[in-house]
């Protein structure tokens, strides 16, 4: 992505119901209508008119396994390219703004995906863009654009392979799985060699030979009216040329092959990782392989997370991925060794626990389980616009069916016990790539690759060149909105179950899915003097068994229904989330009330907890962003007050903590007293709530109601920064922060329409600046987060080490251009307002985006009518009050101000740029020495 690469994986599957009832064998039916244009354009329609928003989604069968020697990355480099103009429209996303979309793309190693969300009266504005770039982009690219853009992407490698734990692992194994020149053997990112090679005359050349619509596919998702929407595309994506179909890349099957490597790298804890290669996501063997990884540590009930987490205690954690392309696949299993644990013992629970599925299947139990957790998690994939838009473009450009993942679906019903026997057997060889990656030793430096790529010698040439549009509209002329459609927010219940929960139902009917969310007023702002961490701790146990049963069976039984069970402490309250088909939602509300109301806090499970609580601590400094993340709340309250406290607590508090302070925080703050539970989904409220009475009506416990916070005391050292060293880092990330007022303030609405414009929106002040004319970072925000009392606003971002002090510098100068320089106009408040508005609608098109605007409401008791009056309030904002707010919010008086990176490199180029006041500091907020 330009934002974030994403290798987006549908998962497809399906379950048998644990209570005897069939699902649809054939997945979800989403009425689909498709056809094809004169020039080869595919193109999918799907109508939901559940909300006044329409996705625009366009898929190009392309990706990074097309790339030629020397240019790997490529594909997801012209990806951000299409976003930089054209000469009829300067910026994509300039006319996007005013339409409330959300705007974004992702490529992977085959397909390269474009997608805006906009407000219904715009879908021809949307098609206009995504025809117009088609047909235009090669004679707008230029070098200052080209350069920028590939700053933005080193700055993305960087945030996300180059500064990260573990980051290089992926590329690593790529490299030693499959062979040199094979279309799988490098990263979707690339190497920063091959980007600083690049060049616009490759850029053209890609764009000739991948972007046209031979290679395209269009699909409309949301409320549009499809006569209309046919016109539309007819007019604008008809009079462009087709051009040639790319010829198909083949490769010749892998075998395993025995090879070790080791990868030393900053971390603190190894991973051990075993790869093998596999098959193309078509080969029928595809779907076994996939229920085998979840078998094998797919969640808390597989084989090795028993064996190696919970029961030997060997591992922090443990996965497996059976990760399945086009042309090839690529089996893979890892875990990360508990702390003074080898990795040499979790190899040997992966050879037994391989052996034995070699020599026997697995049970049919498992096998349900299984099966009911990928349904779950398909339904949940559809919920929004987006993913359906994804789902059938990707199957319509890979395999030329627009309900392909219907067939995917139907796939998985096929798979047996004795299936996954047979390819645990051919394919999980002890030929297989072994990869250590360890700590590095004292003096010694990080292990660096060399980049890999395709082999020169049977690279491609393109020989095609551009295609000016045959006539057709006058490309010119920007499209304006058709009249727009009302809105009607989602309508909800209220009502109190006979234990005093606080209880919200809204009702939606898309799919047969239901979320359900509960919160009771206790978090880590409640721990006691001296016990941080105790409230993370507390929920990490809460879903670890019940009186009558242990986690495993616990874990099982929920598993067993395909209910995906979350639960997690915030500075103010504790969560737990369920989704569950509606066909099982009963037992899974049974084993709620039964999780709530006698949690079973076993000293083995405590014991265990506690160990991978004290991991998270060790590993965290690891992390540039941990660290900040930690710091900043740090400086700007303090180590005792609620909001200063870390959620994770201190080692030495975490190792102090005992089970009688969980059981002792529990019976404190956990039960129905100022709980809130709100469902929403394929629910019927009067049959729900009769539900709820008979399981979580019986709930009983004591809860002391919130506690009070206290006003935050530590105020902001005129012109100090904070640094905190990350030897070593190549990013560094900046954090500004300062005190707010509360949720509830006449502000809110004014200040919402202000930091869109400074820093939320991607074409925001901020981000415009340091991302699209410095290239110093891959993105930065600026948010609020509110909170019980009061609030924080902060600006973040990662920028690459040489450019921590211009950055810095840029940053402040636009909080105080804001405010005095260069206010905020009329027309930003215009275009912030209309994008706020036109985006509205799209936060109730799921059940978990109702539920979450359910929760605003009722953590901060705002009234009643909230989404009734949002719109016609947030259409009241003036430029006055909005500039007058802001600048409230920017005053340099009260700032703080944080920079986390190599402090070798960073200080002196901060005090060079006239940072004098730097104060340097643990990640814990102590004084640091030299």
């Amino acid at each position: 992505m330009r934002r974030l690469i994403v290798f987006f994986f549908l998962a497809t599957l399906t379950a048998a119901s644990a209570l005897g009832e069939q699902p649809d064998l054939k997945g979800p039916k989403l009425e689909i209508e498709s056809y094809r244009l004169p020039n080869g354009l595919k193109v999918a329609l799907h109508r939901d008119a559940s909300v006044p928003r329409v996705v625009v989604c366009v898929a190009y069968h392309v990706g990074s396994k097309n790339e030629r020697a020397g240019r790997t990355g490529f594909a997801h480099f012209f990806e951000h390219m299409m976003f930089r103009g054209t000469k009829n429209v300067a910026n994509y996303d300039i006319p996007l703004q005013e339409t409330g979309a959300q705007s974004n793309a992702f490529t992977t190693e085959d397909m390269t995906v474009y997608f805006e969300t906009v407000s219904s009266e715009y879908l021809e504005r949307a098609l206009y863009l995504e025809a117009e770039r088609l047909a235009f982009l090669p004679s707008a690219l230029d070098q200052a654009k080209f350069d920028t853009e590939r700053e933005v992407v080193k700055n993305e490698r960087r945030q996300d392979v180059d500064n990260v734990p573990y980051g290089l692992v992926e590329e690593t194994l790529l490299a030693r799985v499959f062979p040199k020149g094979h279309p799988y053997s490098w990263p979707v990112i690339g190497s920063m060699k091959d980007l600083s090679a690049a060049s616009l005359d490759d850029l053209r050349s890609f764009f000739a030979e991948f972007y046209h619509p031979a290679n395209a596919t269009l699909c409309l998702v949301g409320d549009f009216d499809p006569a209309r929407a046919k016109d539309l595309i007819a007019r604008y994506f008809g009079p462009l040329s087709a051009g040639p179909r790319p010829s198909s890349v083949h490769a010749q099957p892998v075998a395993a092959r025995s090879t070790h490597a080791e990868l030393a790298d900053e971390v603190k804890l190894p991973r051990i990782h075993w790869s093998w290669p596999t098959v193309a996501d078509d080969h029928p063997d595809s779907p076994a392989l996939d229920m085998l990884a979840t078998v094998l540590a797919g969640g808390e009930t597989s084989r090795l997370y028993k064996t190696l987490v919970r029961d030997l205690r060997l591992a922090k954690d443990v996965s497996a991925d059976n990760d399945t392309k086009e042309v090839a696949g690529l089996f893979k299993l890892q875990a990360t060794a508990a702390e003074g644990k080898t990795t040499a013992d979790i190899e040997s629970e992966f050879q037994k626990e391989i052996a034995r599925l070699r020599s026997e299947p697995p049970s049919p139990a498992e096998l349900a389980r299984v099966l009911a957790r990928l349904e779950t998690g398909l339904y949940a994939r559809l919920t929004r616009a987006i993913g359906r838009a994804i789902a059938i473009s990707t199957g319509f450009a890979q395999k030329d069916d627009p309900e392909y993942y219907r067939k995917e679906f139907a796939r998985y019903f096929k798979v047996t016990p004795a299936d996954i026997q047979r390819v645990a057997s051919r394919y999980l060889t002890d030929d297989k790539v072994t990869l250590l990656a360890r700590p590095v030793k004292p003096g010694e430096a990080k292990t660096e690759l060399a980049p890999v790529g395709p082999d020169p010698d049977t690279a491609r040439k393109a020989t095609v060149s551009t295609r000016p549009p045959a006539g057709g509209p006058d490309w010119s002329k920007l499209p304006g909105p058709t009249m727009p459609q009302g809105f009607q927010p989602p309508r909800y219940v209220r009502r109190s179950l006979s234990n005093g929960i606080d209880l919200w139902i809204s009702t939606w009917k898309m799919l047969p899915l239901v979320q359900v969310s509960l919160t009771v007023p206790i978090g880590t702002g409640d721990d006691p003097q001296g016990k941080a961490g105790l409230a993370h701790l507390t929920a990490r146990l809460l879903d670890q068994g019940t009186a009558s049963r242990t986690a495993t069976e616990l874990a099982e039984a929920f598993e067993q229904l395909g209910t995906a069970v979350r639960v997690g402490a915030g500075r103010d309250d504790t969560a737990v989330g369920l989704r569950v088909l509606a066909r099982n939602l009963e037992p899974t509300l049974t084993l709620l009330a039964e999780m709530l109301a006698s949690p079973r806090f076993d000293p083995k499970d405590f014991d265990r907890e506690r160990t991978q609580q004290l991991a998270s601590l060790l590993q965290g400094p690891e992390d540039v962003g941990w660290l900040a993340r930690r710091a900043l709340p740090i400086v700007m309250y303090n180590p005792d007050h609620p909001y200063g406290k870390p959620a994770e607590g201190y080692l030495e508090t975490v190792k102090r903590l005992t089970l009688n302070e969980v059981r002792a925080f529990y019976a404190r703050g956990f039960g129905p007293k100022g709980a809130t539970l709100i469902v929403t989904g394929d629910v019927d409220p009067d049959a729900v709530t009769r539900t709820l009475e008979q399981t979580l009506g019986r709930w009983r416990g004591g809860s002391s109601g919130p506690s009070p916070r206290p006003v935050a005391e530590v105020k902001p050292e005129p012109g100090v920064i904070y640094l905190v060293d990350k030897p070593g880092a190549v990013q560094s990330v900046i954090s500004v922060g300062r005190h707010w007022v509360d949720r509830r303030d006449p502000r809110y609405m004014a200040t919402l329409v202000g930091n869109y414009l400074l820093g939320e929106d991607f074409l925001s002040r901020l981000n415009k600046n340091l991302r699209e004319d410095h290239g110093y970072t891959y993105g930065v925000r600026s948010a609020f987060d509110f909170r019980r009392s009061k609030s924080v606003w902060s600006v973040s971002t990662a920028v690459r080490a040489d450019a921590t002090a211009p950055a810095l510098q840029e940053i402040l100068k636009e909080l105080d251009a804001l405010a005095k320089a260069r206010p905020i106009t009329a027309d930003e408040v215009d275009k912030a307002r209309s994008a706020e508005a036109r985006s509205y609608p799209e936060g109730f098109e799921s059940p978990s985006g109702i539920a979450s605007a359910l929760s605003e409401i009722a953590e901060f008791g705002l009234p009643a009518d909230y989404l009734e009056t949002f719109l016609p309030n947030l259409e009241r904002v003036s430029l006055t009050e909005t500039q007058k707010s802001m600048t409230e919010v920017v005053a340099p008086a009260d700032r703080f101000i944080l920079v986390v990176g190599d402090r070798k490199t960073v200080e002196p180029e901060l005090t060079k740029a006239g940072f004098k006041a730097i104060k340097v500091i643990t990640y814990d907020g102590k004084p640091a020495g030299k």
